[in-house]
């Protein structure tokens, strides 16, 4: 409630005749035939003006509402549009420029966000359904709203909570989707169908679209870079002549795909009493230069026979390599 004693005097016209905002925007909204006002906290001060000024028109205010604001991710502070810099997340829907050239937002979209994730994300920034469950279609979200669950103090804008999010709503979409996504951002030489299931391979693993290409880079050329030091803890100069050998078993293979490649390698290893240790991380090290991503197996059907054959004679080479510059 107000005290309408307490109640300074707005101006409401300029000495030009035009309107300010306070008059603009009630008889903008009653010419919309608006029925809520939704908003932020900041216009709570100015409620009772706008009330004012219906009941002066003669007409029926609109069910007013105030949400509470949106707090930097330290949670002190109301959320700015320079906070996006600062902290390195989006603020904005879509990349925005202000007028100046100096100064360009990339929104959720550039940061490789999913419409649905944010809609969802947004949707708990004050509120929540009173139950365990986080994620909501649009239309659950639709019958689940409640302007009464909705809290009173700031909400905290949680970058992390966004990406987990955006997570969720990658594995769900279609893996033929997002090849399309990530199609201008992969060379021409690989068709459809092989993005469809790189993308399928990754998507557990990443949190935007732009990490599907960007984590997952080896799926689409040969590793640029090798994890020195998982090769330093991991690889055996005595392993050499196994390793090799394994190039010509798995080159021999009738079908390459996960189960093949599996089990001649599985069963080699078993054959010669060797430990998995003593092959696997070395062969994923070479095939990816990582230790990260998806099932090797899987990874190896999908890059195809010659260039696994390609990046395990490769990958050997550059291990040694790395192996003998830290031994110098």
């Amino acid at each position: 409630t107000f005290n309408t004693q307490d109640l300074d005097d707005k101006v409401i016209l300029k000495g030009d005749g035009m309107p300010t905002y306070h008059l603009a925007n009630i008889v903008d909204d009653h010419l919309m035939k608006i029925s809520h006002v939704i908003r932020g906290e900041e216009w709570l001060s100015s409620t009772a003006h706008h009330v004012l000024m219906y009941r002066f028109m003669g007409w029926e205010a609109p069910q007013f509402s105030h949400l509470p604001l949106i707090l930097k991710p330290t949670g002190k502070g109301k959320l700015s549009k320079r906070d996006g810099a600062k902290f390195g997340l989006p603020v904005f829907p879509l990349e925005w420029n202000p007028g100046n050239e100096e100064e360009l937002y990339s929104g959720f979209r550039e940061f490789g966000f999913l419409p649905d994730a944010v809609i969802n994300f947004l949707a708990f920034l004050g509120w929540n359904p009173g139950t365990e469950q986080e994620i909501f279609s649009l239309d659950e979200l639709v019958n689940s709203f409640s302007i009464k669950r909705i809290v009173k103090s700031g909400a905290r804008f949680d970058y992390d909570k966004a990406k987990w999010y955006n997570q969720q709503y990658i594995i769900k979409t279609a893996n033929e989707v997002l090849a399309a996504m990530i199609r201008s951002e992969v060379s021409a030489d690989y068709n459809d169908e092989y993005l469809a299931k790189a993308c399928g391979l990754m998507k557990e693993r990443v949190e935007t679209i732009g990490d599907i290409p960007k984590v997952g880079d080896f799926l689409f050329g040969s590793p640029s870079e090798y994890d020195a030091k998982m090769i330093r803890k991991k690889y055996k100069e005595d392993n050499d002549p196994h390793f090799i050998a394994l190039t010509g078993t798995l080159g021999t293979l009738e079908i390459f795909d996960a189960e093949s490649t599996q089990s001649a390698i599985k069963g080699y290893i078993g054959d010669n009493e060797l430990s998995f240790g003593a092959i696997l991380p070395v062969l994923r090290l070479a095939t990816s230069g990582t230790m990260k991503g998806p099932d090797l197996f899987e990874m190896m059907e999908l890059l195809g026979r010659d260039e696994v054959l390609v990046r395990m004679r490769d990958g050997l080479n550059e291990i040694k390599k790395i192996i003998s510059a830290a031994q110098a």
